[in-house]
């Protein structure tokens, strides 16, 4: 009888032992999990900074040819005409002679349609072909617009810097995405903070032009 109290006082001490190194493990896995807690949120804060930083960085890139005020305008606005491709090297020289080499003297030039018509029947080319050039030379006015890029933009319908001006960046990148998908003219489609970027220095462009007159 001694024996067997004996031996169930050992399984009831045992169990005790057991219970409470679990309830021990589990107190300090409880513990730790609070510990890590705050350490991983601080992570999470910290990658998220870093994101935002990273997208604040590429904004300031992206404007930094964006003037503050209206003084000391200071980015490249005129190219010569070789850049719109789609211009062959015959037209390329009527238009030379017809004192055209720059796309800033296109659009200069092709301010109204009567304008346009006329250039027309001088270098023997469509008006409708002749207008698509200069709103590509109107869209190459805008800081960190390439050709190929402006192509797109009047491709989508946005002809002008007032075009430009009125979309929303979200929008446009979904508008571009689709024509480069239904005819591909970009390898790299621009994002929305370029979108944003082209759209506020289109609507600078404008604001400039107003304080002028």
């Amino acid at each position: 009888m001694s024996y067997l109290i004996q031996e169930l006082s050992l399984y009831l001490l045992a169990a005790f032992v057991i219970g409470a190194s679990y309830g021990w493990r589990l107190r300090s896995m409880r513990a730790h999990q609070e510990q890590q807690s705050p350490k991983r949120d601080a992570e999470q804060t910290i990658q998220r900074l870093q994101t935002e930083q990273q997208q604040l960085l590429a904004r300031i890139e992206q404007l930094q040819l964006i003037p503050a005020t209206g003084a000391g305008e200071d980015w490249q606005d005129d190219y010569p005409l070789q850049v719109i491709t789609e211009i062959e090297p015959g037209t390329l020289r009527k238009l030379t002679l017809a004192g055209i080499e720059t796309t800033g003297q296109l659009w200069k030039i092709c301010q109204d349609d009567a304008a346009i018509y006329a250039l027309a029947d001088k270098i023997a080319i469509e008006d409708f072909v002749i207008q698509r050039w200069v709103s590509i030379a109107l869209l190459l006015r805008v800081a960190n617009i390439e050709a190929t890029e402006a192509s797109l933009l009047e491709r989508t319908e946005i002809y002008t810097l007032a075009d430009l001006a009125a979309q929303k960046p979200a929008r446009l990148c979904e508008k571009l995405t689709k024509n480069n998908q239904q005819a591909p003219l970009l390898d790299k489609l621009p994002e929305q903070a370029q979108c944003a970027a082209w759209i506020e220095h289109a609507q600078h462009i404008l604001d400039l032009k107003q304080a002028e007159q």
